[in-house]
């Protein structure tokens, strides 16, 4: 089966970032934050804004608006450096990434927003946190002004899309939070082919 061809062009992208096999891509704080500092130094070599970012576990998205052809070399920087330091911290060789990064063009306001919410929305689908901007490790909470802690982080092409109002943000992505609260118990239900009230 032949690859994929990456779309290259500028514009804005969903990038998702994984570690290779079963392994965790951060194992603590001091992890997250050198990841966090070479998103910092790579976004200003290369020109790029960051509109979100979310780490997980095991992986981590990131959205990120690309004005010329350079995410092949960004991305090899970001995740060179970081692997790099990963396993000069934990006496580590070999790869830390799983096979290649993955991209997606985002193509309308639409898109954007709806990968927006997927992007910040992991951490709650995982069960880490109730809500969005409760989880530390990502941007939702300097975006939604409840937090100043990535100012690095741009998300005006988000908020453009309701008129600049974090709180219109905020409703949009409760919205999709219940419907994926929603569609989990109607999965459940299938699942364990139970009602409403328990019954078989």
């Amino acid at each position: 089966m032949s690859t994929r061809l990456r779309d290259f062009a500028p514009g804005l992208q969903h990038l998702w970032i994984g570690a290779t096999g079963n392994e965790t891509y951060f194992r603590d704080e001091i992890d997250r934050m050198n990841w966090i500092r070479g998103l910092i130094r790579t976004t200003a070599l290369q020109g790029w804004t960051c509109v979100a970012f979310c780490q997980m576990t095991t992986h981590v998205h990131l959205i990120v608006d690309v004005p010329d052809r350079s995410l092949p070399t960004g991305m090899q920087r970001l995740n060179s450096d970081y692997g790099r330091r990963f396993n000069d911290r934990h006496d580590r060789v070999g790869l830390l990434i799983r096979r290649r990064y993955g991209s997606r063009r985002i193509e309308s306001a639409a898109d954007l927003l709806g990968v927006f919410a997927y992007v910040v929305l992991n951490p709650v689908r995982a069960g880490f946190c109730p809500r969005a901007e409760v989880w530390h490790w990502s941007s939702a909470a300097t975006t939604l002004a409840v937090a100043a802690d990535f100012p690095f982080v741009d998300a005006s092409l988000v908020l453009a899309e309701f008129n600049g109002s974090t709180e219109r943000l905020r409703s949009f992505i409760e919205a999709r939070r219940r419907a994926y609260l929603a569609e989990q118990a109607r999965s459940r239900r299938l699942t364990t082919g139970r009602g409403p009230w328990g019954h078989a």
